[in-house]
């Protein structure tokens, strides 16, 4: 099995810190879970072509496609789905094989 890259590209709602703290905590246990790496965050500046201007970009390794599938079917993740739609106000993952 080859590795799996994750690419989170969203928009933070500064307007519910807590909810992205506790989202950013809780997700980030499940990474360590299954040990996922981060391979790079990003905060965005300015856009160069488009109209979008996201916050950040991050890009996470998992070891497989099973992996990644652990962290995002499981209970736990869905249960921070809530706290997820509150602290951005837009977010897309990317999955890259």
């Amino acid at each position: 099995m080859s590795k799996v890259n994750l690419i989170i590209v969203a928009k933070i709602n500064h307007d519910e810190s807590e909810a992205l703290s506790h989202y950013l905590d809780k997700v980030g246990n499940l990474y360590k879970q299954v040990e996922a790496k981060s391979v790079g965050k990003y905060k965005i500046s300015k856009p160069l072509i488009g109209k979008r201007t996201p916050s950040l970009v991050s890009i996470m390794e998992f070891s497989n496609m099973e992996s990644l599938n652990h962290v995002f079917d499981g209970n736990e993740y869905k249960e921070l789905i809530a706290y997820r739609d509150k602290a951005f106000l837009d977010v897309e993952a990317f999955i890259s094989e």
